[in-house]
């Protein structure tokens, strides 16, 4: 499904490395350095990598970062529901735009399945 909506990416749901750095800023009180999101994390990532995931993340607008002294400090744009409620309404919004009716027919199908 190809996104016109010009969000930017920001629509996009999250890489699998994306996902595990949302989750260790959203369970932190404080922005982090990526050394600290490193720290936090499961894996073995080399620093560089999640510097350059994190700078992404910033240009796509969905961390916040600020400077002190010579470190980069990053922080999530929206809580995990923000993140997660626009996140669902965009792609509800493209696959309804895409496929209409029958989207409304396979959540009612969803729903009953996974009983929610």
């Amino acid at each position: 499904m190809n996104c016109d909506c010009n969000c930017n990416g920001k629509c996009k749901m999250l890489g699998g490395l994306e996902q595990q750095i949302m989750e260790v800023l959203w369970q932190s009180d404080k922005p982090l350095k990526p050394a600290e999101v490193l720290k936090n994390m499961k894996g073995d990532y080399a620093y560089t990598t999640i510097m350059t995931v994190l700078k992404r993340m910033f240009d796509k607008e969905l961390v916040n970062r600020v400077s002190q002294g010579n470190a980069f400090y990053y922080s999530s744009c929206l809580c995990k529901s923000e993140f997660a409620s626009g996140a669902l309404e965009d792609l509800f919004a493209r696959l309804f735009s895409t496929y209409g009716q029958d989207v409304v027919s396979a959540f009612d199908k969803a729903k009953k399945k996974f009983k929610f």
